[in-house]
C-alpha cells in the first residue's frame, strides 16, 4: 500500500496479460488484454540508439553458478589466489620499520 488510494504491485517477466485483467478484475476494474498491451507499448522507453546488440553474459562462469551461494564460493576461491603485498612480503608490524628506513636514506 503506498497510500489511501494508491497499491504498487511488481510482477516478474513470466506474468501475462491475461494474468493481469484476472488480478485488476478482482479489485473490480475492468480492463481488456488488447487495452493493457496498448499501454504497456505506449510507455515503452527507447533508447536512442544505445541498445545492447551484442551477448550478455556469454562467458561460461555466468552460466556455470547457478545460485548465490555457489557464486559466492567461486569468488572466495579467487579472493584466495589475489596475492596482496599484506600476504606475502610485508608482515605486520613491519611498516613503521621500513618507512624510518626509508626516511633516513632521503638527503
Amino acid at each position: 500500500v503506498i497510500d489511501e488510494t494508491t497499491v504498487g504491485l511488481s510482477f516478474g517477466e513470466s506474468v501475462t496479460t491475461s494474468d493481469l485483467v484476472a488480478l485488476l478484475s478482482a479489485f473490480d476494474v475492468s480492463s481488456s488484454e488488447e487495452a493493457l498491451e496498448a499501454a504497456a507499448d505506449a510507455h515503452t522507453v527507447s533508447y536512442g540508439g544505445f541498445e545492447r546488440e551484442s551477448d550478455f553474459l556469454s562467458h561460461p562462469v555466468y552460466n556455470s553458478y547457478h545460485s548465490e551461494s555457489l557464486m559466492l564460493r567461486y569468488l572466495a576461491k579467487l579472493e584466495k589466489k589475489d596475492l596482496s603485498l599484506n600476504h606475502s612480503m610485508i608482515p605486520l608490524g613491519s611498516c613503521t620499520m621500513k618507512l624510518n628506513a626509508t626516511s633516513e636514506m632521503r638527503p
